[in-house]
C-alpha cells in the first residue's frame, strides 16, 4: 500500500513542479473565487489555512481577503514528534524564513485550539473523489484532523490533483468532506465508520 502511495505521490509532485509561475497565478485566482463561494467560508469566524510550498495551491490572496473581513486566520505550526498546532496570523507580511526558504510564523503567536476553528483548509498532494487524501507522508495532518469534525475539513488543491483512481486508505488516514480546486467544488458524502 505504501508503494502505491509513493508512486502516486511521485507522479503528482512531478506535475506540480512543472507548473509555470503564470499558470499558478491564474489558477490561484479561480481557486480563491471558489473558496469565497463556500457558505462555510462566509459563516466562519476562524479558519485554518496554510502557506503554500512552491507549486502548491496558493491561498495567499484568500487569506488577505479573509483577514480584511475580520476573520481570524491561523496556519499550521510543526512541533516535535510530528505533531502540529494552529498559530494565529495577523497579516501576510511578518514571517520568518524557515527551512528550504519556506515562510514560518514568528514565535510568540497565539495558539488556536481545534475546537475554536470553524473550518480547516487542508493541503494535499492528491485527493480522490471519496475524500481520501494523499499528503507528503509525515502524517502531521492526520494526527491533527483527529480533533477536527469531518464536516469542517476541506481540501484545497489544483484540479489535476483530484484523481479518478482510488487512493489506498489506511486506518489512521483522515478524510475530507469537500474538495475545492481552481475549477470546481466537490462535495463528498460522509463515509461509513467516520464517527467524528
Amino acid at each position: 500500500m505504501s508503494d502505491i502511495k509513493q508512486c502516486l505521490r511521485k507522479k503528482v509532485l512531478a506535475e506540480r513542479r512543472a507548473l509555470s509561475f503564470d499558470r499558478i497565478s491564474s489558477m490561484s485566482l479561480t481557486l480563491t473565487e471558489n473558496l469565497l463561494a463556500l457558505p462555510e467560508v462566509n459563516d466562519a469566524s476562524c479558519i485554518m489555512a496554510f502557506l503554500a510550498m512552491p507549486g502548491e495551491s496558493n491561498l495567499d490572496e484568500f487569506i488577505r481577503i479573509m483577514l480584511k473581513k475580520g476573520t481570524r486566520i491561523c496556519i499550521p505550526v510543526c512541533l516535535p514528534k510530528r505533531q502540529m498546532e494552529a498559530g494565529r496570523i495577523m497579516d501576510m507580511e511578518h514571517f520568518e524564513k524557515g527551512p528550504l526558504g519556506l515562510r514560518n510564523i514568528p514565535s510568540g503567536y497565539d495558539v488556536i485550539e481545534p475546537e475554536q476553528i470553524d473550518l480547516v483548509l487542508v493541503p494535499a498532494v492528491a485527493c480522490d473523489r471519496q475524500g481520501r487524501r494523499l499528503g507528503m507522508g509525515a502524517g502531521y495532518y492526520d494526527r491533527y484532523l483527529v480533533h477536527v469534525p469531518y464536516e469542517k475539513r476541506i481540501a484545497a488543491l489544483w484540479d489535476f490533483q483530484v484523481l479518478d483512481e482510488d487512493i489506498p486508505g489506511e486506518p489512521f488516514d483522515q478524510n475530507v468532506s469537500a474538495i475545492v480546486t481552481d475549477k470546481r467544488i466537490i462535495r463528498i458524502r460522509k463515509p461509513n465508520g467516520v464517527k467524528f
